[in-house]
């Protein structure tokens, strides 16, 4: 049975009007009338009824967090990110997954930023456009973006460029020369930030850019990497490959190579990027590219609520920066 203000106030010998201003935390009540009615409160298992106190306020108390896919490491850990900072905020996480289809996403788009149901959205997404989030900017719905630098909305993301860059530079200087870089067909923009990097690397080493060397994946699985590893080996001289689309791509590119006898990194060397926690352990352990994962969660949920609490205004972009992590396969 539901508890209401009045089963307190009959409990507690107050009026229903005195136990709604302890519960809102109103100011002129009596320290031990404060105590009085919060303890009654507790003994009766009270809960504020959320949805009532959202009309009366205008607010929720509710953060939306849109993912395309909740089986993916990377969000994994960005969502991780996001519940350990939001431990301590007087906020309540919706979490929804469009399974990377877009007609979901867009009907649920449309249904968040109309229905107000949340006080403001944080979207885990590469592939999402400022076209595609414009009903949030058209019904002032604080939004951020996670893994894309967004132009008309809020955004975490890292240094892409600087991350290919920075992974092309280290098989460079081990004496590579014939590097192969796999891109991904459908990641966006940061893939190919990360192949820009790549690019930049090989000019600012007078090393000509090979358009046989540059392939493509659909998704960033282990059997993508596969697959692209027998195309990498059709092609003569490869020493080394540099993966932008992702751990689970690389890993499955190590995982071919050592079926097929050839050794990493004695006759391939392999680079990804997102140091997922599968490349620790695959043997030989991969080099990659790190994104600090759990700080653009905690930055996205502060940043979302200072927005909501009306403590930041403007658009606001913060970027993180990567670091390379040398292991076994390079």
């Amino acid at each position: 049975m539901t508890v209401t203000l009045k089963d307190i106030a009959q409990r507690a010998g107050v009026t229903s009007a005195t136990v709604s201003m302890v519960i809102n935390n109103k100011p002129n009540i009596s320290e031990s009338t404060r105590k009085k009615v919060l303890k009654i409160a507790k003994e009766l298992n009270y809960y504020p009824n959320v949805i009532a106190r959202g009309l009366a306020t205008k607010k929720s108390n509710s953060i939306g967090v849109i993912v395309p896919n909740l089986a993916s490491s990377f969000v994994v850990r960005v969502l991780q990110g996001i519940k350990s900072t939001n431990r301590d905020m007087d906020y309540t996480v919706q979490l929804f997954d469009t399974i990377g289809q877009k007609e979901s996403e867009s009907q649920l788009f449309q249904r968040l930023a109309r229905e107000r149901r949340i006080d403001g959205v944080v979207l885990i997404s590469s592939t999402v456009t400022d076209e595609d989030l414009k009903v949030f900017v058209e019904e002032s719905v604080p939004s951020i973006v996670v893994a894309r630098k967004g132009d008309k909305l809020d955004s975490v993301y890292v240094n892409n460029v600087a991350g290919g860059m920075d992974a092309t530079d280290y098989l460079i200087k081990k004496g590579h020369r014939s590097i192969a870089c796999v891109t991904s067909n459908t990641q966006g923009l940061p893939t190919m930030e990360r192949f820009d990097g790549y690019k930049r690397s090989l000019n600012n080493s007078g090393i000509p850019l090979r358009p046989e060397l540059v392939f493509a994946v659909e998704d960033d699985t282990m059997k993508s990497g596969v697959e692209v590893f027998k195309r990498i080996q059709e092609t003569q001289g490869v020493t080394a490959v540099f993966v932008p689309a992702g751990d689970m791509v690389a890993i499955g590119i190590i995982k071919e190579a050592k079926r097929r006898g050839v050794i990493v990194p004695d006759n391939l060397a392999v680079v990804g990027f997102d140091d997922l926690p599968a490349a620790e352990v695959i043997e030989p352990s991969l080099t990659t590219v790190r994104q600090p994962k759990l700080e653009m969660g905690d930055y996205a949920i502060n940043m979302i609520v200072d927005k909501i609490e009306g403590r930041e205004v403007g658009i606001k972009h913060k970027e993180l920066q990567c670091k390379f992590i040398i292991r076994e396969s390079a």
